[in-house]
């Protein structure tokens, strides 16, 4: 029934499952009756009960510990058989500390079933099925026994985990094509000394074939004589007996008996059986006589494999923790709020209660332990095999927080699964201290293991104390809610220097650490030039580590000069790559002017950097957008992004112009506002970076001011959450696009051979007076010569960085980021030897 270790570790930690109870059966059976009426024969459910013969006694092994080889060894030498229950998720599970394997492997658990001993389902990873929804119980039951079929088992039998089971469970397990279902805790034993029944009748009645009567498991306090007691007191009324064991001489597991003990409890099983008092049958020997093969009545029948239905598609970005305000309670009265689960090991007392008012909302979970001697306890996210775990992918390192309030020390606990469903234990954070008053625990976990499909942590308790938790969060680095910080415009790559990026060649550089910026970054910002290339082609930039998408950031032609202002998450290894894709090849140069960095909670503004992803491409229709047509796309509710944002980062891509003009990006259902964010002349290819606010039907509308028509294309790189006006240092608000400066608007006021001009930004059109940074469209239009422009703080040195490169009579367009000065300001310089017009569309400021 009951899965106490994962395998040794140094800490000793052990799989998470609630151990010390077992679950009598408390539902009336009434309805199973009827419920399960329809899948078998009439006759065999009325048939009359066998007349009187000698007691069935089987044996019964739960949960694939290796530890039970021995014990099955010596059973079998004395030529009886067991019945072997074990979880698919489990065989061939390692030890992460490299000691002996916890559990059977295949090859093991197949030369058990050689011998004679029966193999059953125990669903795949072990869970309370009273917790879970109705499609997980059915990929946990089903798919343990399409699992075990593939590896060569034949299995009709199944065990619930913990004894835990409602109504609608037991008629998926027998939707699931098995034969019976064993139960704990309804017979007489020196657990349960009241109970009246010592046996269940046999034939096995229709109401009880899906909850099979049984003792309580056998555990370490049991001795020989109690063993002895349940089988001797059932003698003289016959019927069937099932004894439940799990461990064999593991000392600090509750649920162990030693093998001495059990060598003498089979010794007498034995005379028993020699004396005709007792036949030793396994589960399958006891539903042939009810439910026989047609082609070998000594087996019972072994109907259609079941496949459970499909797993949900994995939440990959936001918060990976469904129901993290604990606010939804479970599917049942468990106490436990919805895709949450008791995780426990060791020796304590541990329960769990709902408490009001919660950090937020109006619920926090309590974890309350005394009697501690060893392990520990906590809630965990319930560890399954889709409905609720946290998706994960191998390699990336994820961050976790949860709101707490402790009279003893608490730290993450965290575990992983793989393979078909094997949960493994990973590992601890740091603790974090006693508080009387709501805190917030966070940490960074290392790299997920390989083969990793999914985690699962929560805050613990390692001693005797009182645990009050809520808010928890969980994210992929690459996709953590961030606040911004601006930085002096930095060059952090500059090819030119090293070594030019060859065809479809990839070169990565290090972000963190680097000038200032922080280890734990989780995105940059950074403007993207290309120079000398001796092809056509484009870039994409993407997380170091992490699969390059179906993106581009940056276009050019043959020999071209250009520049766009790019937002990525940074990698694992804190780089960023920068693929070529290209016949030829090109210098690269990155100049970074913000980095942002997890954020200590949720608050609208904060930043969601995501892996480049394709929303927009009329391309793929072949329906370009017509003169002066708009296009709107969805944001909001796609790919993971949440229904509401404030504000989306995309880099936008014009294509196959059959004019010149230029595109406006906007919140869709608004009014277009007197700004532009990417200019390009007839039939050029050509990107500029955008944030721009989202509509509140979750749109943006791009409108193509133009007499031809373009195909417009728009690769998503993040998002800011929404909920109001920003708050918290860092945060985003973003603002109808705005023209803060034209130079145009002024006769001879273009900007002159190596001159600078300076924008008022704070305090301006509702900006505040202090920002922490600024974005916005930069165009140049008019210049009389080539050269670049440089955005800068106004009143500090001028970065040797480049925003915007041009050539002559070229207008062009490129999204900045920029700290303003002290003054509000920032300031442009012209590196040319000619003048140039400027304009300056503000989209968003940054809270200092």
């Amino acid at each position: 029934m009951q899965s106490r270790w994962i395998g040794a570790s140094g800490q000793g930690r052990g799989l998470p499952i609630e151990g010390q109870q077992t679950h009598r059966k408390t539902t009336a059976m009434a309805g199973v009756v009827l419920l399960l009426a329809t899948l078998f024969n009439a006759t065999i459910l009325t048939q009359p009960a066998h007349a009187a013969g000698p007691l069935v006694v089987t044996l019964t092994f739960d949960d694939a510990n290796a530890d039970q080889m021995a014990a099955a060894n010596y059973l079998n030498s004395k030529g009886m058989f067991g019945t072997f229950f074990l979880p698919s998720g489990y065989l061939n599970a390692t030890d992460p500390n490299g000691g002996p394997p916890p559990y059977m492997t295949t090859a093991q658990g197949l030369a058990l079933q050689t011998a004679g001993n029966e193999i059953g389902g125990h669903t795949v990873t072990h869970p309370d099925l009273a917790q879970m929804d109705a499609n997980e119980v059915a990929r946990q039951v089903c798919n343990d026994r399409v699992n075990l079929n593939t590896m060569g088992f034949r299995v009709t039998n199944f065990a619930y985990p913990f004894a835990s089971s409602t109504p609608a469970v037991q008629q998926t397990v027998a939707n699931c094509g098995y034969n019976s279902a064993r139960g704990l805790g309804d017979l007489k034993s020196k657990v349960a000394p009241t109970l009246t029944e010592v046996a269940e009748p046999l034939p096995v009645p229709s109401s009880d074939l899906f909850f099979t009567k049984a003792p309580d498991e056998v555990d370490s306090t049991w001795t020989v004589a109690d063993m002895q007691a349940v089988v001797t007191q059932a003698e003289p009324v016959g019927g069937w007996v099932q004894l439940t064991f799990h461990h064999f001489d593991v000392q600090t597991d509750p649920l162990s008996v030693t093998t001495a003990n059990f060598h003498s409890y089979v010794d007498w099983l034995a005379a028993e059986q020699t004396a005709g008092k007792i036949v030793v049958k396994t589960v399958r020997q006891v539903m042939a006589a009810q439910f026989p093969d047609p082609s070998n009545p000594a087996l019972d029948v072994n109907k259609p494999l079941v496949n459970g239905p499909a797993a949900p598609p994995p939440i990959t970005t936001g918060n990976l923790i469904q129901n993290p305000s604990l606010e939804t309670p479970g599917p049942v009265a468990t106490g436990l709020p919805y895709c949450w689960a008791v995780g426990a090991y060791g020796t304590n007392t541990h329960t769990f209660s709902s408490v009001s008012p919660g950090h937020t909302g109006s619920v926090a979970e309590k974890l309350v332990v005394s009697g501690y001697v060893s392990g520990d306890a906590k809630l965990l996210p319930t560890l399954d095999l889709g409905q609720c775990a946290p998706s994960a992918i191998p390699g990336h390192v994820y961050q976790m927080s949860a709101w707490y309030q402790s009279t003893a020390l608490t730290q993450f606990e965290l575990y992983y699964r793989t393979g078909l469903g094997t949960w493994n234990y990973w590992t601890a954070s740091p603790q974090f201290a006693a508080s009387t008053g709501w805190t917030q625990a966070t940490w960074t976990s290392p790299p997920v293991p390989a083969g990793a499909t999914a985690i699962s942590m929560g805050l613990n308790l390692l001693s005797n104390g009182t645990l009050i938790t809520d808010d928890y969060g969980l994210y992929d680095s690459i996709g953590a809610p961030s606040v911004f910080k601006s930085m002096t415009p930095a060059r952090l790559l500059d090819t030119r220097n090293s070594a030019v990026v060859g065809p479809n060649g990839t070169v990565s550089f290090q972000v963190a650490g680097v000038n200032g910026i922080p280890a734990n970054v989780n995105a940059v910002t950074f403007n993207l030039t290309v120079t000398e290339p001796s092809s056509f082609g484009f870039v994409t930039a993407f997380a170091s580590g992490s699969t390059k998408p179906n993106a581009s950031n940056l276009n050019y032609d043959r020999s071209q000069t250009v520049p766009n202002l790019v937002t990525v998450p940074v990698g694992a290894d804190g780089k960023v790559s920068l693929y070529n894709a290209s016949n030829g090849t090109a210098q690269l140069i990155a100049d970074a002017s913000g980095y942002y960095t997890t954020a200590a909670s949720q608050s609208p503004g904060e930043f969601q950097p995501m892996t480049p992803s394709r929303f927009l491409d009329t391309r793929n229709g072949n329906i370009p957008v017509g003169p002066k047509g708009t296009v709107s796309f969805q944001v909001g509710g796609v790919n993971g992004i949440p229904a509401a944002v404030s504000a989306v980062t995309f880099n936008l891509t014009v294509t196959s112009p059959t004019s010149f003009g230029f595109v406006t990006a906007y919140a869709s259902g608004t009014t277009r506002p007197n700004a532009s964010n990417l200019n390009y002349d007839k039939a050029q290819t050509v990107p500029n970076s955008v944030t721009v606010p989202v509509g509140t039907d979750g749109k943006v509308t791009l409108y193509n001011e133009s007499t031809g028509t373009a195909q417009l294309i728009a690769d998503v790189s993040g998002y800011y959450l929404a909920g109001g006006p920003a708050t918290v240092s860092g945060a985003f608000q973003a603002v109808a696009p705005t023209r803060f400066l034209d130079t145009r608007n002024t006769p001879n006021n273009a900007v002159g051979p190596g001159a600078t001009i300076a924008f008022q930004v704070g305090g301006v059109s509702g900006v505040p007076t202090t920002v922490g940074g600024v974005v916005f469209n930069l165009t140049v239009t008019q210049p009389t010569s080539f050269g670049f422009v440089t955005a800068y703080p106004s009143g500090t040195t001028l970065p040797a960085t480049s925003n915007l490169n041009y050539a002559t009579a070229q207008t062009v367009p490129n999204l900045v980021t920029v700290p303003t000065g002290t003054d509000g300001k920032v300031a442009l310089y012209n590196r040319s030897s000619g003048t140039a017009q400027l304009v300056a569309d503000v989209s968003g400021y940054f809270l200092p």
